[in-house]
């Protein structure tokens, strides 16, 4: 599978080489109407939903579907970040709050899960916006035995 993005893997500490956890990060910038602008680090973008990349979620307001490049032994959200666009207020129109959404369950193989943005007085899905970024580090297992 070609990759337009270099492939960041940082071993734990004390992961003892190939079977202990990786962190795996990387960003996106949104553009109007909450679109994808830009994205770096692991995943790059892209207009095919279910193929390695992130997508915004063509049917949800503020959602957005990271796939990777393989199932996982196991997946674990570790961060998730927003960081307001310059000279752009966050507050009650603007998506202020940032979570996980539909991550395999512990001890299942996953492959993928959404990112979803929302305002925190309400609760309501949102767009971002424009020049918002979304980071996120997932921790993940690759090969399967005992860790």
């Amino acid at each position: 599978m070609a990759r337009t993005t270099p492939v960041m893997k940082m071993p734990l500490r004390g992961s003892g080489g190939r079977r202990g956890p990786c962190i795996l990060w990387g960003s996106f910038t949104l553009g109007s109407s909450g679109a994808i602008a830009s994205a770096s680090g692991f995943l790059p973008t892209t207009s095919t939903a279910g193929t390695f990349g992130v997508i915004k979620t063509a049917t949800k307001t503020g959602r957005y579907s990271l796939f990777f490049d393989r199932k996982y032994r196991t997946m674990r959200v570790v961060g998730l970040t927003i960081q307001g666009a310059a000279d752009a207020a966050i507050g009650n129109t603007n998506a202020n709050m940032v979570f996980c959404r539909n991550l395999a369950a512990l001890g299942s193989a996953a492959q993928s899960f959404d990112i979803q943005l929302a305002l925190a007085s309400s609760g309501a899905d949102t767009d971002g916006a424009s020049g918002t970024v979304v980071t996120y580090e997932v921790a993940v297992e690759e090969y399967g035995g005992k860790s």
